[in-house]
């Protein structure tokens, strides 16, 4: 295969894949069968332990995640035995959940809120659901460049991971086939093996998936063959998913032989223990979504959440990042392969991220987004 962002997938760690609630006490990681949905979660396994809920947790800094626990397990981790006096709680939800959470104002608040669908998070942000802060990390500031610019946005919302989405194949599929290495190259593989793809592409469900949304809505915008996907995925049956984890485990199934616009992290999550898989970053249209965090206004532990906040961007916790997970750290000090800095670099011609600004309130104006909805149901109601 030709040197493109596959030099990103190397290096994968063998973190194990967990369950959709992790509790950090102390020292010790215990997960727990959590009450967010199924498509929260990469899961391999469950281990059920209810001995850290319930009052002990009172006093615990809370985050919920629309971010698997596989990726997120080294940070709590290391920022746990770096902050002892400090117990988290984590729990994994999908993203749209999440959001009604937070505006519902419902029990049990959180007080550090991430995910990577970055057109939520913003609006959340900006009708007023965060409080700013200035992080504090040897280093930081507007001058030194150390954190872009492009990660931040008005010291509310702050993006930690730079993420490529890419494209999976069931490896077993592709023998004897040329791997599409582009989207245009990826039409011209589903009209060549037509008859064996019918009812073999994987397609998140854009009205359920937050990520799914964000990613179709912003391909939209920006390519010319949008269109033809549509068709191509029309015609083929293209089968949807409420969730990366049942896209990627139909994928291994041989149940579908494309997963569509999957982020990289999971991706390679999912790869580090499924061989069966290949993973390609197309290289003439790679969209890149930045996972982002902010700290809650209704938070009663504001120093400890702002003690996080500075963990997820200082040298110790980014580096460990690119190190031990799949999410490429955006400090420009890290220098890994699959560092921000580094994919920018070399391959700024093939990266389309989406823009941490106001722009993205586009995709989640509910306008838009059922002009977006209405015409993707019509052309895949025939068969969904």
């Amino acid at each position: 295969m030709m040197k493109s962002l596959r030099i990103w997938i190397a290096g994968l760690t063998s973190a194990v894949l967990l369950a959709s609630t992790l509790f950090v006490t102390n020292a010790t990681a215990q997960a727990n069968q959590g009450s967010g949905p199924q498509d929260s979660v990469l899961q391999d396994s469950v281990h059920q332990d209810n001995s850290n809920q319930g009052d002990d947790n009172e006093d615990a800094l809370v985050i919920y995640g629309a971010a698997y626990l596989s990726e997120m397990k080294p940070l709590l981790d290391d920022f746990q035995r770096r902050n002892p006096e400090i117990t988290v709680r984590y729990q994994a939800m999908s993203s749209n959940v999440l959001d009604a959470h937070i505006r519902d104002q419902k029990p049990d608040q959180p007080d550090i809120t991430i995910s990577s669908v970055m057109d939520l998070q913003l609006r959340l942000v900006n009708d007023g659901y965060a409080l700013p802060y200035q992080i504090n990390v040897p280093g930081y500031g507007s001058q030194s460049g150390i954190v872009p610019h492009w990660s931040q946005w008005r010291n509310e919302l702050f993006g930690f991971s730079y993420e490529p989405a890419v494209i999976v194949f069931n490896e077993s599929f592709l023998e004897g086939k040329e791997v599409p290495l582009s989207r245009v190259e990826l039409l011209s593989f589903i009209r060549l093996h037509s008859d064996e793809l019918m009812g073999k592409i994987g397609l998140f469900d854009i009205r359920d998936v937050g990520i799914g949304y964000l990613l179709w809505s912003f391909e939209r915008a920006q390519t010319s063959n949008y269109g033809q996907f549509l068709e191509l995925f029309n015609l083929h049956q293209a089968r949807t998913f409420d969730s990366s984890a049942s896209m990627l485990q139909a994928l291994t199934d041989g149940d579908i032989a494309i997963a569509y616009n999957i982020m990289g992290s999971y991706a390679n999550s999912w790869e580090s223990k499924h061989k069966d898989v290949v993973i390609v970053a197309a290289n003439d249209y790679t969209p890149v979504v930045i996972r982002t965090a902010f700290i809650n206004k209704t938070t009663p532990r504001l120093e400890q959440a702002q003690a996080f906040i500075d963990y997820l961007f200082s040298y110790s916790g980014q580096k460990l990042m690119a190190k031990e997970t799949n999410m490429p750290p955006v400090r420009t000090d890290i220098k890994s392969a699959k560092s921000a800095a580094v994919l920018r670099e070399q391959f700024a011609n093939q990266l389309k991220p989406l823009p941490l600004d106001v722009s993205l309130l586009i995709f989640s104006d509910q306008s838009k987004k059922s002009l977006v909805v209405t015409e993707w149901e019509s052309a895949l109601k025939s068969y969904d």
